[in-house]
């Protein structure tokens, strides 16, 4: 969890203050090195326990992909990394004592409802409200986001 909560702080340092020029590549990876890229992010999203775009829109804003087309993106293939994340996260066993009931494998299906009628009823809001910000204070917001939750996985980390 530490490495997480420390790959995490680079990530939202470099959306507060990483410059515009900084930049991988003018376009995003096609071929083999998107091959790689897809799964990586999608695996590290998915034992971070965090959606695709904490790594996604970092990754794209490097390629130069704009902040808004960014978080859209990252919106959608959110859905493709969490399908199969569930779909995993039900076949793997957990029967031990103090399970909360309607569980299967390590997957409540009430917190699972919970969050899926959330995002449906947030996500419309969430996406009005990046249109409306200008770029760099959308940035700045998002790794604020991201650092609290960085800051948070090395207090558990620590043990606190």
């Amino acid at each position: 969890m530490a490495i997480f909560g420390v790959l995490g702080l680079v990530v939202g340092l470099y959306l507060a203050f990483g410059r515009a020029d900084w930049r991988l590549g003018e376009a995003m990876p096609t071929g083999l090195r998107r091959m790689v890229a897809a799964p990586v992010v999608g695996f590290l999203s998915v034992l971070m326990g965090i959606g695709g775009g904490s790594f996604g829109v970092p990754l794209m804003t490097l390629y130069n992909t704009p902040i808004h087309r960014a978080v859209a993106t990252a919106a959608g293939f959110g859905v493709i990394i969490a399908v199969p994340s569930v779909l995993g996260f039900l076949m793997i066993g957990g029967d031990g004592p103090g399970r909360p009931p309607l569980t299967i494998g390590q997957v409540n299906l009430v917190a699972f409802v919970a969050v899926i009628a959330m995002t449906l009823l947030t996500t419309p809001l969430g996406v009005k409200l990046a249109h409306a910000m200008n770029p760099k204070p959308l940035k700045r917001a998002f790794a604020v986001f991201i650092m609290i939750m960085a800051l948070n996985m090395l207090r558990k980390a620590l043990g606190y």
